[in-house]
């Protein structure tokens, strides 16, 4: 591209200005201007009048002489000779101009020459006034910035050249350091190239080559027309790009991901080059791809790819991409699908529309496709289309265009392979149609007849030998289960396998609609299927009667060897240790060879992710690089008690995708990187201490070494299950938060795994899908789940009485359940040590039946078990306590004890006492000898959409929790004075939040109240008890300030009723406690009192039931604070009506209501003392007679007075209302102005034109989205914008107060000059957002005045472009937006001699 400049010395004018040509019509001439710089060459037009107008502005700057332009004549300026004349000297007339100003080329003469569109100088300043102008608002878009090849060619150039930034001219605007401040924080940017030549040039921007190395932020890239070999810096790029697009510029993938590199493989195959770590979508369209080449591998975290438009003629590669879910292959030359489950097996969404494809046989396993395009095709066949009709996930299906489309019938032929989910299923963008439908139901009826009249020719024709050996293989398939045929896989035995699969009638039941492939394909998903290995021993329980058990005979004892983990060696066995060591490694026989080390050893079953139904007795031994996973099998190993061992698994530590942690460590799972379901595996602790020393073992492995970082989920007290488990316990008002034990088990008699989980309040047996939750990483593209669904087995109060507790007992299930129980054949298995308790719950006795693996997990489970029961007796104990009682209690809690005591239930007999003690020592007992456990049941499986459990706490204190319910019902009066008008004020008022700070979730409860449940909920569980004839009035949103906490502000729903003020919250605040006497208070434990809650005795006589969340603490909608009309002294206003102080006698009784808003403000004055109207003619108010005839003189009177603070207006209630006066505007002018430091005269002419209290913030992630905000009020001066922190609750001095605050009333933090103000943001998305830019420049500018700035020698580089400052400010009322835009766009214009102020709305 052109560089003007480049070789000034041995510049020649001649060379690189003519004059080529003209262009005559009747009215004017115009002038072919030609001009050559280096390579590049040009073509300007131009009448006289342009260059006359290009000389008078040269005249004016550069000082030349007027003469030297050919003068104008008015007639005969059209003739041939005279235009040859003219021409001549126009050129000569450039020539000279351009000779010499050829070092200094003036900004009209680089216009007039259109050195803005082809000379790098001219083009980067364009650009950079641009930026200068619209920066901001291009960065705050989400538009990408578009570019042209030739724009980033020139900057890349002028980078590259010895020269100011700001050029020679000094132009600030022109200053390239905006281009590099702007570069450096865009995010988007496109790159639209052109084949054609630019402009009248000679240029091709297909051949120009740029860096963008400089983009440090950039997430998206967009090329167009621009060949990848052209673009330099995409190895520093590449770290941050999230999305790339690359259209007609790409020959190859690899050009791109490896720009350029040859070698970046190792002989051994290791990549020697970083891999594109971040980039999640893919563009390749449009290009002229012939193959997907091996170097996908280095983008392996793409989801998203567009390969379409191009030449592709296979899908080669795509296995390394493991996270691709979306794939566009269209318009290309594919002729055959092979196995796409082997290379893009997550696929979900798949186009290969525009194709030569006859058949989809090639997708008949992808199994997570969800919508397949194939239109414009060659399927002609309905065979070859029935592969993907069967997909279990398939919901879209385009055919058009394709000759099948021709067949008769063909929407119903094709819906009919679809079996059971035809009504799933959209084909060709239509649902099938109630007709379709019918006729589909007709064909498949028919179809499954034929097939069963073919199946019983076929058994007719069998021999009777045949016929035998067919019967026995369909009585052995009929009983308990189908025993499939397993293939093993990674060194699985076909033994021991828990896979429930459907009986060979239900099994032909359900492949009757499909074809004999088909039911081959389903065969083998059963198989292999997680869901369908959990439905045989998961889903006969479920609503159904709960079965009986009864302990095994002698007869039903299993012939399967077993093994005690109790008797194994274990880590701390250095013999052990070193033959292991041995058999792994074998002998060091070399010296100095290094050898890996064994670090621990864990005893464990396993379970791998494709056979979850079977746990299989293995040994875990981790070493220093690798864990092995060896399976036991019968036979000796030649280390004494220790079975024989074979390798079944080893996981390199540097392979490891994630490993999680279960609760209590109860088990260790792994996942294997880029392996999938065959490379995850639970490790069932026998114990937890054992899973402890394991995980912490693999921790140390992963810090001492160079295995890269551990991606560790420890899941062992805070999970998904977890705060599952919790918020149900939070519904029925249990107290919890920590999981107190957790083990696999295997619940006696019916065989089946289960989690068994102690929280502190119930015992949980979680089906064993837990497991895998959260889920693997492989599966978080092929399964969209964003909430578990845990299946709760059984669940049992740990307060509920317990009987029967006994040891190692054996059960066997009953005939009924023996049909669906799974049975376990492998060789060996680990020894079951059994438990058996039964619990006594309002439904009546239930068992809990489990098997453990070792009996210190038993034990410890009894032992934690014994230990909460003895907590929850301590706590629950029924012994009323009366005043005088501890006074150490916390002052925070839900609940709080009213002068009006509840009626409590009477103590509990004394045999109930000693529940503990019995089921501790006398219920425990060893059982020796088998005996029949009748009348026991099995709990139902409960899952998260069945109805709550019923409430374990009340078998302890069902009266106490009766009593109070009824108080509470007969405490709430009948609301007779709701009118129609009142109850749609409060609707309103409610679901009116109009606040600059968000809601607080938990709140929202209130908003989406009606008048009428507000008011009932106002009486039943926020009003004082014992109080009568009260009435709610009015609320309001705002943002409240106690005393006590000055820092904090409490987003509260204020409510107005007859007798006092309510501040309703879901925070809490302290209290003050009633004072004791020293010989009242000892220190004791919170569960002395007999119900939780009754502890402290505090001041609040008010409902505290509240609104109850669920979440873990148990948050409460409740009154922080109730003011009485009684104990309000002071309403002190605050200026512009800003905010409301009310004031009570002390510091407990002082809240500041910041409304922001001038017009709430009023509306909660005018209710406020409507309300003390009310109150103070109240016939239940103790009132004395001097009082009454006080009151009768005072109404004479003249109740405002001038005050210190102001003006004072004293209410008929005896409340003062104080209102700001001039003194405070005065004091406030002069803060300011003494902060400026301004001179007398200025001081004098300061005023402040507005005040108001909003918020500034201190943090932006993202436009319209503040997080992080600071209370302020702002001060709009004629000059100046202000930022005061005003201490709003300890001003006024309130009397009650001894001393001077701490902290002073006003002070200023900021201050910025309007003069400096360049444009203003505001947002579509926040109302209340406003950001101001302002230019940071220094109030007084020094000039050298001792250089000629207008000489043409003048070197100077000009003042560089003052960096801006964005300041974001929240204002809470519209009216206060409007009119601060108002006053500040006049302010601006006085300042800019009439100049508008920039707005944008974003």
């Amino acid at each position: 591209m052109a560089h003007f400049g480049k070789d000034v010395d041995n510049f020649s004018a001649t060379r690189t200005i003519r004059i080529v040509g003209v262009e005559t019509n009747e009215k004017f001439t115009t002038y072919i201007i030609e001009v050559a710089v280096g390579h590049y060459v040009w073509r300007v037009k131009h009448r006289y009048n342009d260059f006359h107008d290009l000389h008078d502005q040269l005249v004016y700057s550069c000082k030349v002489d007027k003469c030297l332009l050919p003068p104008k004549k008015m007639f005969g300026n059209q003739s041939e000779s005279f235009i040859k004349k003219r021409q001549a000297d126009l050129e000569a007339y450039l020539q000279t101009m351009l000779y010499y100003l050829a070092h200094k080329v003036p900004s009209a003469l680089a216009t007039f020459l259109q050195f803005d569109k082809y000379e790098i100088h001219g083009i980067t300043q364009c650009m950079a006034e641009e930026l200068y102008n619209r920066g901001e608002i291009l960065l705050q878009s989400r538009d990408p910035y578009v570019v042209t090849p030739l724009q980033l060619y020139s900057l890349t150039e002028r980078l590259k050249l010895p020269e100011p930034t700001c050029g020679k001219l000094g132009d600030v605007k022109k200053d390239i350091g905006h281009i590099l401040d702007f570069i450096t924080r865009v995010k988007c940017l496109k790159v639209a190239g052109s084949r054609d030549r630019v402009g009248t040039s000679n240029i091709d921007m297909t051949q120009l080559k740029f860096d963008l190395s400089l983009f440090k932020s950039l997430q998206c890239l967009e090329t167009e027309c621009c060949h990848v070999s052209n673009i330099l810096g995409i190895e520093t790029v590449k770290e941050t790009l999230e999305k790339v697009s690359i259209r007609q510029g790409l020959t190859n993938i690899r050009d791109l991901v490896l720009n350029g590199l040859r070698q970046w493989k190792a002989e051994d195959g290791t990549v020697l080059v970083t891999h594109w770590d971040n980039l999640v979508e893919a563009d390749f369209s449009r290009n002229s791809l012939r193959e997907i080449d091996d170097s996908v591998q280095l983008i392996p975290r793409v989801e998203v790819l567009d390969l379409s438009h191009n030449r592709l003629t296979g899908i080669q590669n795509l296995n390394w991409l493991s996270q691709l879910t979306q794939l566009d292959l269209s318009n290309n030359e594919i002729k055959e699908l092979d196995s796409l489950h082997s290379k893009i097996g997550n696929l979900k969404i798949l186009n290969l529309s525009g194709n030569k494809l006859e058949s989809l046989r090639g997708l008949s396993k992808l199994y997570s496709l969800e919508t397949l395009d194939v239109r414009n095709n060659k399927l002609s066949q309905v065979a070859e289309v029935q592969y993907v009709c069967c997909l279990p996930c398939i919901e879209n299906l385009y055919l058009q265009g394709n000759p099948v489309n021709h067949v008769l019938d063909y929407r119903t032929k094709i819906l009919e392979q679809c079996g059971d989910r035809v009504l799933e299923v959209s084909l060709d963008n239509m649902k099938p149609t109630q007709k379709e439908l019918d006729t589909v139901a007709v064909l498949q009826a028919i179809r499954k007849s034929k097939e069963n009249k073919a199946k019983i020719g076929t058994t007719r024709k069998l021999s009777a030998s045949e016929l035998q050996s067919s019967g026995s293989r369909q009585s052995s398939l009929s009983g308990t289960e189908d025993k499939l045929p397993a293939t093993p896989e990674l060194g699985w035995s076909t033994h021991g396998s828990f896979t429930a699969t459907p009986s060979v009638s239900d099994v032909e039941s359900t492949n009757s609609s499909r074809t004999g492939s088909d039911a081959s394909q389903v065969r083998d998903t059963s198989r292999h299927s997680s869901r369908t290995s959990l439905t045989g021993s998961e889903g006969e329980h479920k609503g159904e009667q709960r079965p009986r058990y009864r302990t095994l005979s002698h007869d039903d004892t299993s012939t399967t060897p077993t093994i005690a983990i109790s008797s194994l060696p274990t880590h701390q066995d250095p013999e052990f240790m070193a033959w292991i060591q041995e058999r792994l490694f074998g002998k060091d026989t070399e010296p100095g060879a290094i050898v890996e080390q064994v670090l621990n050893v864990l005893w464990c079953g396993v379970i791998q992710f494709t056979r979850q139904e079977s746990l299989v007795p293995c040994c875990a031994v981790l070493s220093q690089r690798r864990i092995f996973i060896l399976r036991l099998k019968p036979g000796e190993s030649g280390y004494p008690d220790v079975p024989d061992i074979e390798t079944f698994y080893i996981l390199p530590l540097c392979n490891v995708q994630e490993i999680v942690i279960g609760p209590c460590y109860s088990y260790i799972r792994l996942e294997e990187s880029f392996v999938g379901a065959s490379g995850t595996f639970v490790l069932i602790a026998a114990d937890p201490d054992d899973g402890k020393s394991f995980s912490d073992s693999i921790t140390s492995a992963y810090s001492g070494g160079d295995l890269g970082p551990l991606n560790l989920l420890n899941c062992s007290q805070n999970s998904d299950l977890a705060s599952h488990i919790f918020s149900l316990e939070d519904l029925e008002g249990l107290c919890t938060g920590r999981i107190a034990y957790g083990m696999y088990i295997t619940i006696a008699g019916v065989e089946q795994p289960s989690l068994l989980i102690l929280s502190e309040n119930k015992v949980y047996l979680v089906h064993i899908d837990c497991l895998f939750w959260p889920r693997p990483s492989f599966l978080s593209v092929l399964e969209d789940i964003k909430n578990p669904n845990f299946t709760f087995l059984q669940h049992h109060s740990i307060t509920a009485k317990m009987s029967d507790i006994k040891l190692n007992v054996k059960l066997k299930l009953s005939s009924r359940s023996k049909k669906t129980s799974t049975v376990d054949t492998s060789l060996i298995q680990f020894e079951k040590y059994g438990l058996s308790i039964i619990f006594h719950e309002l439904a009546g006795p239930v068992g809990l039946h489990l098997y453990f693996f070792s009996t210190k997990a038993r034990d410890g489970f009894l032992d934690r078990l014994t230990n909460l029961r003895a907590e929850h007796a301590h706590r629950l104990s029924p012994t009323i306590r009366e005043e005088p009682e501890g006074g150490n209690e916390s002052s925070d809690s839900l609940d709080n004890t009213s002068s009006t005591q509840l009626p409590i239930s009477p103590p509990k007999e004394p045999q109930d006492e000693a529940l503990v003690e019995e089921d501790k020592v006398d219920s425990v007992r060893e059982e020796n000898t088998p005996d029949i456990i009748e009348q026991e049941f099995l709990a139902g499986a409960v899952t998260e959409t069945d109805e709550q459990c019923s409430k374990s706490r009340a078998a302890t204190i069902s009266g106490v929790t009766l009593k109070v319910s009824t108080t509470k019902e007969e405490t709430v009066p009948k609301i007779d004075y709701l009118t129609d008008e009142l109850c749609e004020q409060l609707t309103t008022s409610i679901q009116k939040y109009s606040l600059a700070k968000k809601m607080p979730s938990k709140l929202k409860v209130l908003r989406n109240m009606t008048g009428k449940e507000l008011v009932q909920y106002f009486h039943s569980d926020i009003a004082m008890i014992g109080v009568d004839y009260e009435q709610l009035h009015f609320v309001l949103w705002s943002v409240v300030i106690p005393y006590n906490r000055p820092h904090s502000e409490i987003i509260s729903c204020v409510m107005l009723s007859t007798k006092a003020v309510y501040f309703v919250s879901n925070q809490l605040v302290k209290s003050p406690m009633k004072e004791r006497q020293s010989w009242m208070t000892h220190t004791r434990h919170k569960s002395d009192s007999i119900v939780l809650g009754q502890q402290p005795v505090q001041m609040d006589h008010h409902h505290t039931s509240g609104i109850i969340h669920n979440s873990q603490r148990g948050t409460i909608i409740r009154p922080y604070h109730i003011l009485k009309y009684s104990d309000l002294h002071q309403v002190n206003v605050g200026l512009f009506d800003q905010c409301v102080r009310l004031t009570g006698h002390d510091r407990h009784t002082v809240n500041t209501l910041v409304t922001r808003d001038s017009a709430v403000t009023e509306k909660f004055l005018n209710q406020l003392t409507t309300m003390l109207s009310i109150f103070t003619s109240s016939p239940m108010l103790d009132k004395s007679s001097s009082d009454l005839e006080q009151d009768f003189y005072r109404a004479f009177e003249r109740r405002t007075k001038t005050v210190v603070d102001g003006m004072e207006y004293v209410h008929p209630s005896k409340v003062q209302f104080i209102y700001p006066g001039e003194d405070v505007m005065s004091d406030l002018l002069y803060i300011i102005t003494e902060h400026l430091k301004l001179p007398i005269t200025a001081k004098r002419k300061a005023d402040i034109l507005m005040y108001w209290i909003g918020y500034l913030a201190t943090e932006e992630h993202h436009a319209g989205s503040v997080d992080h905000v600071e209370s302020r009020s702002m001060v709009l001066t004629n000059q100046y914008l202000c930022f005061i922190l005003e201490d709003v609750i300890n001003y006024p001095i309130p009397d009650f107060a001894r001393g001077l605050p701490n902290s002073p009333r006003y002070k200023v933090t900021n201050t910025m000059k309007i003069s400096h103000l360049k444009r203003v943001l505001m947002f579509k998305d926040n109302e209340h957002k406003l950001s101001l830019i302002f230019s940071d420049e220094p109030d007084e500018i020094n000039v050298d005045t001792s250089s000629d700035h207008f000489s043409l020698e003048n070197n100077s580089s000009g003042r560089l472009s003052p960096p801006e400052i964005e300041t974001t400010i929240l204002v809470q009322s519209p009216r206060d937006i409007n009119k601060f835009m108002l006053l500040l766009k006049n302010q601006w214009r006085e300042v800019q001699d009439g100049e508008e102020l920039e707005v944008h709305l974003l």
